[in-house]
């Protein structure tokens, strides 16, 4: 029989595993080549799922660190160049006109649902005024700027409001109907602030985050009402030195944290916003827009 069948297998062409088993007996480098890559090939996917994996956990569960870590990089006096590196291309641009300061185009950046970006630049494209916005609670970048006496930090919806009114000018508008409103303390630059303005403040291009809310949305639309009245205005639009804010005033300002951050590039005002300081929510498309959640 066994004659008989090695009689048969010579009859035959070989199979290809029986090609390659004969070379492998033959030749034991090529055994250790192919077992080498075999390994490397185990190893480079293990490392390509470990990686893929650590994007999407970071992107889906850890994704605040590194979003506060690219904001950290930015400053007013950056180039559009330098925002859009970091934070890609702006999804909204709307041009401001001539100005003081020449053309002025409004760069607004939604890298993420949860927060936006704000750029005004000039004719060189160079970034005058710098601003972002929290819409998500659990995201808190932080910036630390210099007062004229000492470093300060804001938290973004963890820092109350009423923390921010060292800064000299309290800018504001409120509507009950479904138009923007916003509050801003604001301090205008000079020597003491290394020629840079700040503000930090709420405004309904996102949810409003409470601390401890004791008053009704009635009661902020008669303050700002009697405000309007009690001091000069323009356009409906309230700007009253801080030190001058009354008793009930400063209570709903405890009531919220604030949800923007903002900055100038040197001897820059905040007037470079024909209205409101950062984007505009009356520009974002109503599938993303908070105009109807925010507010007290």
């Amino acid at each position: 029989m066994t004659g008989t069948d090695g009689e048969h297998k010579q009859g035959r062409a070989l199979t290809f595993g029986e090609r390659f088993k004969n070379l492998t007996e033959r030749n034991l480098a090529l055994v250790v080549l192919l077992y080498v890559s075999s390994a490397v090939t185990a190893v480079s996917t293990f490392i390509t799922a470990y990686v893929t994996g650590g994007r999407w956990y970071q992107q889906h569960f850890n994704w605040q660190a590194g979003e506060s870590a690219k904001l950290a990089k930015l400053h007013a006096g950056y180039t559009l160049a330098k925002f859009e590196e970091l934070l890609g291309r702006p999804s909204i641009q709307v041009s401001l006109g001539k100005t003081g300061l020449g053309n002025l185009t409004q760069n607004s950046f939604q890298p993420r649902s949860e927060y936006w970006v704000d750029a005004v630049t000039d004719s060189r494209n160079q970034v005058v005024a710098y601003a972002v916005t929290s819409c998500d609670s659990g995201f808190n970048p932080s910036f630390t700027y210099w007062d004229g006496r000492r470093n300060r930090t804001v938290s973004l919806n963890k820092t109350p409001f009423s923390s921010a009114l060292h800064m000299g000018t309290l800018k504001a508008h409120y509507s009950p109907t479904l138009a923007p409103h916003y509050y801003f303390a604001i301090q205008h630059w000079s020597a003491l602030t290394i020629n840079r303005s700040y503000a930090a403040g709420v405004t309904n291009l996102c949810p409003w985050k409470a601390i401890e809310p004791t008053h009704p949305s009635t009661t902020w639309n008669d303050w700002y009402d009697r405000s309007l009245r009690n001091f000069k205005t323009k356009d409906y639009i309230l700007s009253i030195p801080s030190k001058d804010l009354d008793r009930l005033g400063r209570d709903l300002l405890s009531d919220y944290a604030v949800n923007t951050y903002a900055e100038t590039a040197p001897t820059i005002n905040f007037d470079v916003y024909p209205d409101q300081i950062g984007v505009n929510p009356m520009l974002i498309p109503p599938a993303v827009s908070h105009l109807l959640e925010s507010g007290p």
